[in-house]
């Protein structure tokens, strides 16, 4: 290479001792006969600045993460930062405290989806309130707080770093929305649950603000009240087929001395005593099979169109002599 001396080349030659042969490799062996071992080579010193460089590099790449890191560990709680509190199935509508860590942190157990609302801490370990508007995946909602001495905390949406998600459609927590299964409100109120039970009332096929808003394949719906005080956001429920909401095809049972909802009964059986035909609002608008209807005040679709398949046990006593 131009400007280099390449190696065993140039440079003073070592001069033998007088008398003293110079072995292979152009080592001296001084009057002793023993040879002077070479001298180390010293690494080039392109070599040591490339080290030198790629070290700046690591510690400089490592030290700015840290800093990247610790800087979103400060100011406001935002999404994409972690909380030391996760949820489960049965939290209800509690709102604990918690605390932003690192999401690589050991206590990190669920990430910020959303901020819904900021306030200051008090002495209560956790409150309740309207349900906030949350996206979905949601798991449960935290006061986060950036610091243990802050006292101004974070509203926020969360989802769980690690399963189970009670947010997922069906899973029975969270927030109500589309996919998941609620119990029967017709006798006290009806609530979540999961799909996955085998008494579920109805399940949400979607979530409105009014109930004209609601799909044609809607059946049935509820309305969602707040206890905590507020208004709740997408309040109306809109329930489809399947569960214990009635829908053209099935059977009942005999409603003679049933109380809240009606029993769905096999077709085939001899306990199913009328087919449903049709779900409308009018009576006019049943179909021309139907021999008899049922109808519930203030329901989506108040009226039940029935075709009868056997007397009821009251039209048995009716028909009775007396």
């Amino acid at each position: 290479m131009h400007g280099q001396i390449p190696e065993g080349q140039g440079g003073p030659q070592p001069v033998p001792p007088a008398g003293g042969p110079v072995p292979p490799g152009g080592a001296p062996v001084p009057p002793g006969g023993f040879p002077v071992p070479p001298r180390p080579k010293r690494p080039s010193p392109l070599v040591w600045v490339a080290v030198a460089v790629a070290g700046v590099l690591v510690v400089g790449s490592a030290g700015f993460l840290m800093f990247q890191d610790q800087r979103k560990r400060n100011g406001p709680v935002k999404a994409e930062q972690c909380v030391d509190k996760g949820f489960g199935t049965d939290e209800g509508n509690r709102i604990p405290a918690s605390l932003r860590v690192g999401c690589d942190d050991s206590g990190a157990k669920a990430k910020v989806l959303k901020i819904t609302d900021t306030g200051e801490a008090s002495g209560f370990r956790f409150s309740s309130r309207s349900e906030p508007d949350c996206p979905g995946g949601t798991d449960g909602v935290t006061n986060v707080r950036g610091k243990s001495d802050d006292k101004k905390y974070y509203e926020a949406c969360v989802r769980n770093l690690k399963g189970p998600h009670p947010g997922d459609p069906g899973a029975g927590g969270a927030f109500l929305s589309v996919g998941d299964c609620v119990s029967s409100g017709s006798v006290g109120f009806g609530k979540e649950q999961p799909c996955s039970k085998p008494d579920w009332y109805g399940k949400v096929i979607a979530r409105v603000d009014t109930e004209k808003s609601c799909p044609a394949q809607t059946l049935e719906a509820m309305k969602l009240k707040s206890f905590g005080g507020g208004t709740v956001k997408r309040p109306v429920l809109c329930l489809g087929a399947g569960g214990g909401v009635l829908s053209p095809g099935d059977c009942i049972g005999d409603p003679s001395f049933n109380i809240g909802d009606l029993d769905k009964a096999e077709c085939g059986s001899s306990s199913a005593i009328a087919k449903v035909v049709g779900r409308v609002a009018t009576t006019q608008e049943c179909p021309s099979e139907a021999t008899n209807y049922m109808t519930s005040k203030g329901a989506y679709k108040p009226v039940l169109c029935l075709k009868k398949l056997r007397p009821t046990l009251t039209e048995k006593l009716r028909s009775l002599p007396r």
